[in-house]
């Protein structure tokens, strides 16, 4: 019979031994559920934080996406201005060779006719410093004979009038005795007609 009792006592302790159990069930499932709801909490305070985020995210992928569409625009745009500026760099260089050489061809043909006068001026001047040295010559030539030429006339006019004077003084002396052989038959012829020559 005893061990009949000691069945009852240990089931009368099973029992406080289960109410405590249960008990600490219930108490960690309360915690549980506390916890549980805090996480719960969490998540959903997590979730909205990941959910801004991802609205951030997302706007800032869009801001990105403008930027990298507002970048791609500039860079074509740059890539344009710059092909655009390497075209006239190229046009400009091709011109500017055009010009340099053209000028070149003009300078080199300006020097040769540059040269080409130089030498026809030095020609010019040696010409004309002959010719002036033949000038002069020939106005020493002429000035000699002219000189040469009023001593000759200056000694054919001396004769001339030297021999004309004695011409005209031997036609005066035979003019004079021919004018005193008039002039007496005169008188006489007068004198023949009774007239004196002094009357008249």
């Amino acid at each position: 019979m005893p061990p009949k009792k000691k069945k009852g006592k240990k089931g009368k302790k099973g029992k406080k031994g289960k109410k405590k159990d249960e008990q600490k069930e219930e108490d960690k499932y309360k915690k549980t559920v506390r916890e549980i709801s805090i996480l719960k909490d969490h998540l959903a305070h997590r979730n909205e934080i990941a959910r801004r985020s991802e609205a951030h995210a997302t706007n800032a992928k869009d801001q990105l996406q403008k930027v990298v569409t507002k970048l791609d625009a500039q860079k074509e745009e740059q890539k344009d201005i710059s092909a655009d500026l390497t075209r006239q760099y190229k046009t400009m260089q091709t011109e500017l060779g055009i010009s340099v050489h053209q000028l070149e061809a003009e300078v080199g043909h300006l020097r040769q006719q540059l040269s080409h006068c130089q030498i026809e001026l030095e020609r010019t001047k040696s010409e004309k410093e002959k010719m002036e040295k033949e000038k002069n010559q020939k106005i020493i030539e002429l000035e000699t004979k002219i000189d040469g030429m009023e001593g000759a006339y200056e000694r054919v006019l001396t004769e001339s009038l030297d021999s004309l004077i004695g011409k005209i003084d031997t036609t005066k002396s035979k003019w004079e005795d021919q004018s005193i052989h008039i002039q007496e038959q005169n008188k006489k012829m007068l004198l023949e007609f009774g007239l004196n020559h002094l009357d008249i």
